[in-house]
């Protein structure tokens, strides 16, 4: 063989090689941060921002309600800026609607003393309340339909 066809040879190979590497290294690496795979490691902070569950007391004088998870019962505290919402299912709402109807809850802005035990609640913190029986920092307290 002549030495220009050894040398374009060569130079096909490098190319395949480099392929090859940039799609099953390079690529993979991307795609893991996208939302297509991601595993938690050992350096990796878990935060948890919001929790649901029921009221089980509500205490308005002090500005606080008791809200059952699943697993325990966490003290919320209410501050001047927490918001407080209920959402409603319109009055319009019936079970005979088409299929792929969008249905959107009115949202209606409460007090403390309107909450009552035994309705679903979702709290959202501003800050990581993973272990904590008392919640300070939250941002709204919303009553589920």
């Amino acid at each position: 063989m002549s030495r220009n066809k050894i040398i374009i040879i060569l130079i096909i190979l490098v190319l395949i090689a480099a392929l090859v590497f940039y799609f099953f290294f390079l690529k993979k690496e991307k795609t893991e941060f996208e939302g297509e795979s991601f595993t938690t490691g050992e350096n990796v902070n878990t935060e948890i921002l919001s929790i649901t569950g029921k009221v089980s007391s509500i205490d308005p004088e002090n500005s606080f309600l008791m809200v059952k998870t699943d697993k325990e019962e966490i003290k919320v505290i209410v501050s001047g800026t927490t918001k407080l919402l209920e959402l409603k299912w319109p009055s319009s709402f019936n079970d005979n609607l088409p299929a792929g109807t969008q249905i959107v809850p009115e949202k209606k802005e409460i007090s403390l003393s309107d909450f009552t035990e035994g309705k679903e609640v979702l709290v959202i913190s501003l800050e990581d309340i993973t272990g904590k029986s008392e919640i300070n920092n939250v941002s709204l307290v919303q009553i589920l339909p």
